[in-house]
């Protein structure tokens, strides 16, 4: 039986990039031949070419050595102008949420090339930023509560294991033929497949722009405190002054969702971040995994853009708006 051909490409594979790229490459199916390419820096690109990516999960280690790996765009663009059949099924966008706009310039014409664009990022609103750059029609939305480190070019580290929603932001609003709708949704199903048969936890959900919102709701109360404190998600928890910040935070993250009619479930968020933090108590966030690295945080997708969203509904929360400034002042001291 011939194999269906998938190709897979990962653009920013850093930590998330290369989790799910890297357990897509090492898929083992008598139904789908995977192809996956990275596009990364020049030093993780080298290390993959040399010895493949090493996946580190509790004591077992996976080396994966069918990935291809790029510093750039410029070589495959040349291939696929050669041959058409090099397109992307699914071409993912995993940079930090700041380098969006960058990354969606700088592979426009392989994306445009791709059938779909999937944006595993932290945060909100990244989806219409890329409809800046791309047609709504083939933008695909995902979130992850799994955890990953890079901690050297080449070796990743699979922290925690969690559960993947994906679902289309645009394409249920656009009163497509049902026909267009039908092929799409079996694209969706197909990459759900895919990742489940990667050991990635994934369903689909109807609405992912709620399922967004309410991931940032709990980042909203761990991240930022997280990192100004220097204390792990666990360690917040026992001072009942954090907790109380935390829920401030939270709860005026959740009156921008209302006055933005963002539907979302009538759940305890406040609670909900108490019990993320516990069951991730000896975790580092990734926004305090930042400072410690000298890097610039996603903090204007976050908190930050909590305050954004207030200030354009002309309302005050002032919580969110101290995190985002303390946030951005930790940046300057380290950068």
């Amino acid at each position: 039986m011939n194999k269906t051909n998938i190709r897979i490409g990962v653009i920013g594979a850093g930590s998330i990039g290369s989790l799910f790229g890297g357990y897509i490459a090492n898929i083992k199916s008598d139904i789908y031949d995977l192809n996956v390419i990275f596009f990364c820096k020049k030093v993780q690109a080298n290390a993959i070419k040399r010895k493949g990516l090493i996946i580190h999960k509790n004591k077992a280690i996976k080396e994966i050595k069918n990935i291809e790996a790029y510093e750039n765009e410029k070589d495959l663009e040349e291939k696929l102008i050669k041959d058409p059949n090099l397109k992307f099924n699914f071409i993912f966008l995993t940079t930090k949420a700041y380098d969006s706009k960058d990354a969606l310039f700088q592979y426009k014409s392989i994306i445009n090339s791709s059938k779909w664009l999937v944006i595993l990022q932290n945060g909100i609103g990244n989806e219409d930023i890329a409809s800046d750059y791309c047609t709504k029609l083939k933008i695909i939305r995902a979130i992850t509560t799994n955890g990953a480190i890079l901690k050297e070019p080449g070796q990743l580290y699979h922290t925690g294991e969690g559960i993947t929603k994906i679902g289309f932001p645009f394409l249920n609003n656009l009163n497509l033929e049902t026909d267009k709708l039908e092929k799409a949704s079996k694209d969706l199903v197909l990459l759900k497949d895919l990742l489940n048969l990667a050991n990635l936890e994934t369903i689909i959900v109807q609405d992912i722009i709620k399922a967004s919102w309410e991931k940032v709701f709990v980042n909203v109360g761990i991240n930022a405190i997280g990192t100004l404190t220097r204390l792990r998600n666990g360690q917040l928890l026992e001072f009942d002054g954090l907790k109380h910040f935390m829920g401030k935070a939270i709860n005026e993250a959740i009156r921008v969702a209302e006055l933005k009619k963002i539907k979302f479930s009538k759940k305890d968020y406040i609670t909900l971040a108490f019990n993320v933090a516990k069951s991730t108590a000896e975790n580092k966030n990734s926004m305090l995994q930042d400072i410690n690295n000298g890097k610039v945080t996603e903090i204007d997708f976050i908190n930050g853009r909590i305050l954004k969203y207030a200030q354009e509904l002309g309302i005050n929360v002032p919580i969110n708006e101290i995190l985002t400034d303390l946030i951005k002042g930790l940046e300057y001291s380290v950068l």
